[in-house]
């Protein structure tokens, strides 16, 4: 027993010396799971990515793996949908009910896992819930990793099995102590590097969806809520910011004094620095009588319940109205505040009826944009300088 200790002790210091080249001999990251150099991944037998940037998702048999290979599918879905939160929650329901979980989830977005298995029928039923603005997909070949992690903890399992032996043979506490630090430090490795293969097998076994919503408005009322035309159009391009000036040196349609912050953009309207957007339109009015006599035009109070009923029936939430003057003509002006997704916007409508034509002033923008560039004075004072 006297010879034991220096044996045991040149045992442990080689098995620590042939755990430490094998940690080396791998790159395996402590924190964000298996990883390795260029050189050492295999290449994907697919496309890094795949787009669209229009219509339902890439088809079906998306997520399919070559023989011999192990995949890692991510896929980025953006959708345009009427109602952002109920379809949040329908993402939620959709990924339980085949077989998943949601990762994370907030007002307009979601982060799914979904089994791969299920992963076509996952895409099909979301690109169902809206109108499909991007879809991207990634595969990542990770069958090197696979196989570097088995082999690397078949070698630790070894390693341990072997200091334990050493440890059923030490005689003395020293020699003891030795060999269970080393046990500690092989046993710890192994339990870090089987989280790491259980967290690689999550990603080849689910596919992570992630998947944001945009709130759209529609362009048209399916049921027409007014026989008028321009009415049923109020506020369908509320969402609709990107636009360019145009450097038309025409006058405007009216003539008036635009706000603080606000350039001429063509002869219709104009546009502020944070996309709030002033437009101008002039309509035919309705003829009132059978035989037209030159001045049988209607009235403001024939447009107003019908602009009313449109702007509550496109938005969903209380339209304001007040009356006011415009260059001396009995004017409507409305205002509704809708929220869609986390944004809320304004858009206001001012409208009077000239003779043979409705004038309509219309503002709109992002509420927080809008209330820095064209405040209750601001837009008062514009109505104010118009002349027709």
């Amino acid at each position: 027993m006297r010879k034991l200790f220096p044996v045991c002790s040149a045992a442990v210091l080689l098995l620590m010396a042939g755990c430490a080249t094998e940690m080396e001999s791998l790159p395996l990251s402590r924190s964000s799971g298996i990883s390795g150099s260029m050189e050492d991944r295999m290449p994907a037998p697919m496309e890094a990515a795949k787009e669209a940037e229009t219509g339902a998702p890439m088809g079906q048999k998306n997520f399919q793996t070559p023989a011999g290979h192990q995949m890692a599918f991510t896929a980025w879905l953006r959708l345009n949908v009427s109602d952002v939160r109920r379809a949040v929650a329908q993402s939620r329901e959709l990924a339980l009910r085949l077989g998943g979980y949601v990762k994370r989830m907030d007002d307009d977005s979601a982060t799914l896992a979904i089994p791969v298995a299920k992963a076509d029928q996952a895409l099909a039923e979301l690109g169902k819930t809206g109108v499909v603005a991007s879809f991207k997909l990634e595969g990542e070949d990770v069958t090197r990793q696979v196989t570097d992690i088995a082999v690397r903890l078949d070698n630790l399992e070894k390693t341990r099995k072997r200091l334990l032996a050493l440890l059923e043979k030490a005689g003395k506490i020293d020699e003891m102590v030795k060999v269970e630090t080393a046990l500690t430090r092989v046993t710890t490795e192994i339990e870090r590097i089987q989280a790491q293969q259980k967290n690689l097998r999550g990603r080849i076994d689910y596919v992570t969806m992630h998947v944001s919503y945009s709130a759209t408005v529609q362009r048209q009322i399916r049921v027409p809520a007014t026989p008028i035309a321009w009415i049923n159009e109020l506020g369908a391009d509320l969402l609709e910011s990107g636009r360019n000036i145009s450097y038309n040196r025409d006058s405007l349609i009216f003539r008036l004094d635009l706000p603080a912050g606000f350039v001429k953009n063509g002869t219709r309207g104009a546009l502020s620095g944070n996309h709030c957007i002033i437009e101008l339109n002039d309509h035919d009015n309705a003829v009132t009588a059978t035989h037209w006599y030159g001045d049988d035009f209607a009235e403001l109070s024939f447009y107003e319940p019908l602009i009313e009923k449109a702007l509550k029936e496109r938005f969903k939430v209380p339209v304001t109205k007040v009356r006011r003057k415009i260059d001396g003509h009995d004017a409507a002006v409305y205002t509704v505040k809708p929220e869609f997704g986390k944004t809320a916007y304004t858009f206001r409508a001012a409208v009077t009826v000239v003779r043979s034509e409705v004038k309509v002033i219309i503002a709109r923008g992002k509420s927080s944009d809008f209330e820095s560039v064209l405040p209750d004075t601001a837009w008062d004072k514009m109505l104010d300088s118009v002349e027709f």
